[in-house]
């Protein structure tokens, strides 16, 4: 087989553990703990770069780690149990897409895009979204309470995102401001799109610290985030914080509760059939109501399983529906309760 016929058999197979990679939600963390042989970030990403010529790549060698990981997905697939469907078409994505596609045309330092949202309106799904359609654009990390008051977690997880994981390298920078500059330099190289999930975790120092990226880098930095963050950046007297929320801010996208008329689109998709359209109006007026008490997406999902369970293939009627719906607001309820306790 040529070198060419190769790369392209290479491309075929990252493909398809790409499309693995999106159907289970993973990030490329997950991904690589669970298929050992497809190597670093930085060869996946290559790979998958139709203009990367794949130069001093052993491109034989990795055919055959890449098909046996593809071998071991068929073995995953079978059983393990498939990620939520993410439907592309819903206000949450499309809103959120379109935003990030703007902010990639700015060229002034207006390249912050910040995506506040309750639990289960959608974060996770923007986030692997993105992945999945920039795959070799977009580095993507997860801030945790050490952000708060920390310069140390900040620049340990970029550096891991932005340095280490691209270039394979094991050895990290003992001081935070080390690895700042390195993870700075590397992103000045082409523009990027910094992903940073649970936002609302950070503080000043992180704050300040994607300031400083915006200053130095072409980055386009998507922080996802509860509300409280922006209730944070805009109450606040540190200049840090209005700097970001001034001239840094290209958009800001809140992602809504869970709709009436895509609630009932859910429900179609999933197969839920209802006896008539006024039944049909009635739960999607009902669920719009009371998603945001009981977990936004989270529960409307878990009600339309239960209607399919409770209608055995039946249409769904006014005696079916409420008790299916009282059910699941039993349970998240009682897990309300147990989160706040």
């Amino acid at each position: 087989m040529s070198t060419q016929d190769n790369i392209s058999l290479l491309r075929q197979l990252a493909a398809e553990v790409q499309t693995y990679q999106v159907e289970r939600g993973l990030s490329d963390k997950k991904l690589f703990e669970k298929l050992a042989d497809i190597g670093s970030t930085k060869t996946y990403k290559r790979i998958l770069d139709p203009a990367d010529a794949l130069d001093e790549l052993d491109v034989a060698g990795w055919v055959k780690k890449y098909t046996s990981a593809v071998e071991y997905i068929g073995q995953l697939r079978q059983v393990e149990k498939a990620a939520e469907p993410i439907y592309e078409d819903f206000s949450n994505i499309t809103e959120c897409k379109a935003a990030i596609m703007r902010a990639m045309l700015e060229d002034s330092v207006a390249r912050i895009v910040i995506i506040p949202g309750q639990t289960s309106t959608g974060k996770d799904a923007v986030k692997d979204i993105i992945l999945a359609k920039w795959p070799a654009k977009v580095i993507a990390v997860e801030a945790d309470e050490f952000w708060r008051d920390s310069l140390g977690a900040p620049t340990l997880a970029l550096y891991k995102g932005v340095v280490a994981m691209k270039s394979g390298d094991a050895k990290i920078p003992i001081l935070p401001m080390e690895r700042a500059y390195a993870m700075i330099d590397e992103l000045k190289k082409t523009k990027k799109i910094l992903v940073i999930n649970e936002a609302h975790h950070m503080g000043l120092r992180a704050i300040n610290l994607c300031k400083t990226i915006i200053n130095q880098t072409p980055t386009v930095i998507v922080l996802l985030c509860e509300p409280t963050l922006m209730t944070r950046l805009l109450c606040s007297s540190w200049s840090e914080t209005s700097q970001i929320t001034g001239n840094r801010l290209f958009e800001t996208v809140s992602l809504p509760t869970p709709p009436a008329d895509e609630i009932l689109l859910l429900m179609d998709r999933r197969g839920v059939k209802f006896s008539d359209l006024s039944v049909r109006n009635q739960a999607g007026a009902e669920l719009a109501k009371e998603a945001p008490v009981f977990g936004n997406w989270r529960f409307v999902i878990q009600v339309s399983r239960k209607l399919l369970q409770s209608g055995k293939n039946k249409p769904i009627d006014l005696k079916t529906f409420p008790a299916a719906k009282s059910d699941i607001c039993g349970i998240r309820t009682r897990i309300i309760k147990q989160t706040d306790a």
